[in-house]
């Protein structure tokens, strides 16, 4: 089987490359003389439908979809290809311009529209490449954001869709679809009609997710832990290590979405859920009361260790040890078959969350070694040395390491200096 990472970047050199390229070649074959500007044009006006597509699709929520196209791995390339795609558009509209044609409406509707979204874009979320020119944009006009990020996704959302639309009528007014070969013909409206049934399911999905209530709500120091319970038969599926999206349905409660991470796993009676209270969601959600009802639609991420293949080492600090522990309490049914070796830091003892239960799974679990860092108690931090003094023959391992970012560069680094290559590690990143 291949590396996940591997048959993301195929799956992406498929979508992005082979497809547009395929239709690039069978409509250029059908022309009797082009130049290379006109092919240039083709080029970008070809592979810039397909990538707009193919944004809508990477960014679905649907399971079978991000563990292909895990979200964090793709926000930095939404926003390269997304640079691409305005870089097309506005040549397209230059090339036009410069040869004598007329832009019809509908080329401009389609400049204007993908012009505003990218814009929005930069304003909306602190993406790589554009946040100093957000942050800029954002001081000048005095506002902290452009407006509730929620709004702004489900706006951007459903604008690229239109704009996806919009390409299909442009390509095909253009004779882009006017092709002998069925594929070229055909296959730019089946990519479109497949977008659309996939964000067409993936909203649909959601009225169909079990209700589960509220039975606890915890709150230790910045973390709350939310523990539900099914009402009715139906369970959410997921698997240790990944991350659901809550979304409260009790009137009064916030309704938009949010990423959080599995503390339990698959065989616990309970859902629960590690949130670190942090902004106005989070802040509310730490006070919800118990009854209250929510959906969590999941499970996502691919934060899941293979035992199977050797050792592994566990690293999480802060409230990333939250989808380390869902890993821990799995191996109370799944035992590793390798050695693994977990590092756990926190500022209190109480941080733990689980401590009595930490115990219990290291005595069950023959292959496991846990070390918990408490800096109030130790003061001993992430660093080269500790992991020098901590990890017999470091390179024989691979990392699976949930933390902030700060402190996943000093992990990083740090076992980098031991001679661990880069494609040892694994973590998933939610700043996004």
């Amino acid at each position: 089987m291949l590396h996940p990472r591997v048959m993301m970047i195929l799956l992406l050199i498929f979508l992005y490359g082979i497809i547009p390229g395929i239709q690039f070649t069978l409509f250029m074959v059908d022309l009797p003389f082009f130049g290379v500007m006109d092919s240039v044009n083709y080029f970008l006006s070809i592979f810039s439908y397909y990538f707009i597509l193919n944004h809508i699709l990477i960014t679905i929520k649907l399971p079978f979809l991000q563990r292909h196209f895990p979200y964090d791995r793709m926000v930095k390339f939404h926003a390269v290809s997304g640079t691409l795609i305005i870089i097309s558009i506005y040549w397209h509209a230059f090339y036009k311009l410069i040869i004598g044609k007329e832009i019809v409406f509908l080329s401009w509707l389609i400049f204007v529209l993908f012009t505003l979204l990218y814009l929005s874009a930069i304003l909306w979320i602190d993406a790589p490449g554009v946040r100093h020119v957000r942050r800029r944009i954002l001081k000048w006009i005095g506002r902290d954001s452009l407006a509730r990020y929620d709004q702004l996704k489900s706006v951007h959302g459903y604008a690229f869709l239109l704009l996806g639309f919009l390409g299909y009528l442009h390509i095909r007014d253009a004779g882009l679809t006017d092709s002998s070969y069925a594929f070229a013909s055909i296959y730019p409206l089946i990519h479109l009609l497949l977008v659309g049934f996939l964000v067409l399911y993936s909203r649909l999905r959601k009225i169909w997710l079990p209700r589960l209530e509220l039975q606890n709500n915890q709150r230790i120091h910045d973390v709350s832990i939310l523990t539900f319970v099914p009402k009715g038969a139906k369970r959410i599926t997921y698997r240790a290590g990944q991350f659901g999206y809550i979304r409260w349905k009790t009137p009064g409660l916030p309704s938009e979405e949010h990423p959080f991470s599995f503390l339990s796993c698959p065989s616990d009676p309970e859902i629960s859920l590690g949130i670190k209270v942090l902004g106005d969601f989070t802040e509310t959600t730490a006070n919800v009361q118990v009854g209250s009802i929510a959906q969590i639609n999941g499970g996502f991420g691919n934060f899941i260790p293979d035992y199977s293949k050797g050792k592994i080492c566990l690293i999480g600090s802060g409230i990333g040890i939250v989808p380390i522990l869902s890993l821990l309490r799995d191996m109370k049914t799944h035992q590793p078959e390798n050695s693994v070796q977990c590092f756990l830091a926190v500022n209190t003892r109480e941080d733990l969350l689980i401590g009595d239960e930490i115990e219990k799974i290291v005595a069950m679990t023959p292959n496991l070694n846990i070390r918990t860092l408490v800096y109030q108690e130790d003061g001993i931090l992430y660093s080269t040395d500790f992991f020098k003094e901590a990890i017999v023959s470091p390179k024989d391992y691979t990392y699976y390491l949930c933390s902030s970012m700060p402190v996943r560069a000093i992990v990083l680094n740090a076992l980098n200096e031991l001679g661990v290559p880069h494609h040892h590690f694994h973590f998933e990143a939610f700043s996004y």
